[in-house]
């Protein structure tokens, strides 16, 4: 009676096994594939970045489709399709990179517009009631709450908002630009 209990639990720690053992498999295999379509998406940027003459380029948050207004008037950004911007410095423009969706065969970003650098006028970053954020001095560990990098310039918009989770990381993208205003 104990060897046939021994047995059953032999076999059911074996398929156990097995079904962790694919699910591992699984996983490994989507990781595999998430670090492959990171890497040909970095080596593609930098072959557009080089192409295109660009000084440098960094992380400039993210980007949400706006919505049409909610009952009480105010805009809804819809965050499952936000995507993650890239800004390229160009010698005369400051260029907006985001990554092509899975769907296109292609690995090349996707300009999402430009911006000249002789018209950049303001940086700022801001909270969710459009008041200005003061710079951090040390980068925060904790949860935040979400900031805008809002950046102005002359002409049509005029006016382009950039979703960040950090302070910190928004701020850094400002100081940028606004070396870029220099």
């Amino acid at each position: 009676m104990i060897e046939a209990a021994l047995l059953a639990q032999l076999v059911v720690q074996g398929r156990t096994r097995r079904a962790v053992g694919s699910v591992h498999a699984a996983e490994r295999e989507a990781l595999a594939e998430h670090r492959t379509r990171a890497h040909e998406l970095g080596a593609a940027r930098a072959r557009w970045l080089h192409r295109n003459g660009a000084e440098g380029s960094f992380p400039c948050g993210v980007t949400r489709p706006v919505l049409p207004q909610a009952s009480d008037g105010s805009k809804l950004r819809e965050r499952r399709t936000e995507v993650q911007v890239i800004a390229a410095v160009l010698p005369d423009r400051v260029t907006f990179l985001v990554e092509p969706p899975e769907s296109l065969p292609s690995w090349d970003p996707i300009e999402a517009g430009s911006i000249p650098r002789s018209t950049l006028r303001d940086v700022d970053v801001v909270d969710a009631r459009s008041e200005h954020v003061v710079e951090p001095f040390v980068e925060s560990f904790d949860p935040e709450p979400e900031v805008e990098l809002v950046i102005r310039w002359e002409g049509d918009p005029g006016e382009q908002r950039l979703t960040f989770r950090s302070a910190w990381l928004a701020w850094k993208a400002a100081r940028r630009f606004r070396e870029l205003m220099a």
